[in-house]
C-alpha cells in the first residue's frame, strides 16, 4: 500500500479515536497494514457500543465496519455505486466520519 495513503487512513482513524476518547497504541503495529486499520475500526465500534462484525481483514471487510460507524453518527452514505475492494471507498467513508466530527 502506498505510504501516503496509509498515513492518511491512520491519521483519520487516529483523529476519530482521539475524538471518542479512545486510547489506542499503534506503536508496535505496521501502520500500512489492513490489520491495523481493522483494529482501529474495531476500537471505534466498541466506543459506539456496537458489536464487531466478523469480517476478513481486507479492504472489503472494512466496509461493513465503516458503514456501521457512519450509521452510528446518523449520517447517510450510499456506497452502492462504489467498489468495495477499493481503498478509495474507505477514504470516502472516513471523510464522511470526519465531517460528522466537524473536522
Amino acid at each position: 500500500m502506498d505510504k501516503n495513503i496509509a498515513n492518511d487512513i491512520n491519521g483519520k482513524l487516529n483523529f476519530l479515536l482521539e475524538d471518542h476518547g479512545v486510547t489506542f497504541d499503534d506503536s508496535n503495529m505496521a501502520l500500512d497494514s489492513l490489520d491495523t486499520f481493522h483494529k482501529k475500526a474495531d476500537a471505534l465500534l466498541v466506543a459506539h457500543n456496537c458489536e464487531i462484525p466478523e469480517a476478513a481483514h481486507d479492504i472489503t471487510g472494512l466496509q461493513p465496519k465503516l458503514n456501521m460507524l457512519i450509521q452510528g453518527h446518523g449520517a447517510e452514505f450510499d456506497d452502492s455505486n462504489l467498489d468495495p475492494n477499493s481503498i478509495d471507498t474507505v477514504l470516502q467513508k472516513l471523510e464522511i466520519l470526519h465531517d460528522e466530527h466537524g473536522a
